[in-house]
């Protein structure tokens, strides 16, 4: 298993907490909280605390493997069982995220172009992104995630007057009840970064890189529903479908540039493919973990086609995107949120792989008899391994 350093683990996290997020989850934040709706990535970033500090405990039994590797090796049968559950789950997000950025580009870039060539372009980048490895995403995103804030971050400067701070009036009297339904919105995306236990190690996977990049990401996503809050307007941003999008084409730095949203456009498509990119390597991964004798690059293909027919299958519009996340935070909670503490109460280490993190190949420890016989027995089977290698 490759590690990653920390800025590494940062920069994923922070991918996949906030690049589909800020697509239209925002509007839906804002539409229930108003002015507000910042509130509603802090408190969604509180409840992904608890998984995240279980998984932080579970990967210290599990350094060398993933979290998928963790739950086969613990129960053969049953981790199966669940590992069908999570790769169904893997591919509906893998789905509703290519149809999301899809519509996306055909409203943004490509309006004239058919949505199915649309789809099939991005497939196909997804599928070689796939192949090459996490090592290839964890690349991009080493590019793509810094260019992408750095100019989310310069916007303010830019807006300078246009932004109206009494949009956020009044402060100290905010609506609970819709504050909580904004969070519940916002919760179903920002679970995604959920998804990197399942396929990095516990080594590269540690409490530092972890925690920074989830908050982090969830600073950035405060930052940019403030922008969006100062500048569009509460209003207007509750009745938009994408408004980070708008956000951008308030650009204008001069007469000449003012199309700047098309450079903004040009570094978050390729922010949002690395984000999918990271979906189809986690399902085409755990399908391989499903059946350990076949080679996950292999899985790319039929698993990216099948969720390229789910995407059009599941979700005929954006229209029902949108109105599926109160179901669907409540599917992200049980096993993205409770099935970590569960996974975490059962999850154990089988004695045999214990001893195999710290002894040679082919060794097993006997407590129950003597150094000298134990040795001996050691020998023998290291002797019927090779032989059985030849």
């Amino acid at each position: 298993m490759k590690q990653f350093t920390t800025r590494q683990i940062v920069l994923l996290g922070m991918l996949m907490e906030v690049s589909i997020t800020i697509v239209h989850a925002p509007t839906q934040a804002a539409d229930y909280a108003h002015q507000h709706a910042y509130w509603t990535c802090a408190i969604a970033a509180i409840v992904i605390c608890l998984p995240i500090w279980a998984m932080l405990k579970l990967k210290r039994r599990f350094p060398d493997q993933d979290l998928l590797q963790a739950i086969v090796s613990s129960h053969p049968v049953l981790g199966r069982m669940l590992l069908v559950v999570y790769i169904v789950l893997f591919l509906i997000i893998f789905a509703r995220d290519m149809r999301i950025i899809t519509d996306l580009v055909g409203i943004v870039l490509l309006p004239l172009t058919p949505i199915v060539v649309i789809s099939l372009i991005m497939l196909l980048t997804l599928v070689f992104m796939a192949k090459g490895g996490i090592s290839t995403i964890v690349n991009m995103a080493e590019i793509f995630v810094p260019l992408s804030v750095l100019t989310m971050l310069t916007m303010p400067l830019v807006f300078g007057r246009n932004m109206d701070f009494s949009a956020l009036r009044p402060i100290l009297h905010p609506d609970v009840n819709g504050v909580i339904k904004g969070s519940w919105r916002m919760l179903g995306y920002m679970a995604d970064i959920m998804l990197l236990p399942f396929v990095i190690s516990g080594k590269s996977y540690g409490p530092r890189s972890a925690w920074l990049g989830h908050l982090t990401g969830t600073a950035f996503l405060i930052i940019m529903v403030l922008l969006e809050e100062l500048v569009i307007g509460v209003p207007i941003l509750s009745r938009l479908f994408y408004p980070s999008y708008e956000l951008a084409r308030q650009l204008q730095l001069t007469d000449f540039l003012d199309r700047f949203d098309l450079f903004v456009a040009a570094l978050t498509v390729p922010t949002l493919l690395t984000k999918i990119g990271v979906d189809l390597y986690v399902t085409s991964f755990a399908v391989k973990r499903m059946f350990a004798h076949t080679r996950g690059s292999l899985m790319v293909w039929p698993v990216g086609l099948l969720g390229y027919v789910c995407s059009f299958m599941l979700f005929s519009n954006i229209v029902q995107i949108y109105d599926f996340s109160r179901e669907w935070t409540m599917v992200m909670i049980i096993f993205f949120v409770f099935m970590p503490f569960v996974l975490w109460l059962l999850l154990r280490p089988k004695p045999e792989e214990y001893n195999e993190y710290h002894k040679p190949s082919g060794e097993k420890q006997d407590s129950t008899s003597q150094q000298d016989s134990t040795s001996q027995q050691e020998s023998q089977q290291a002797s019927r391994t090779e032989q059985a290698n030849l």
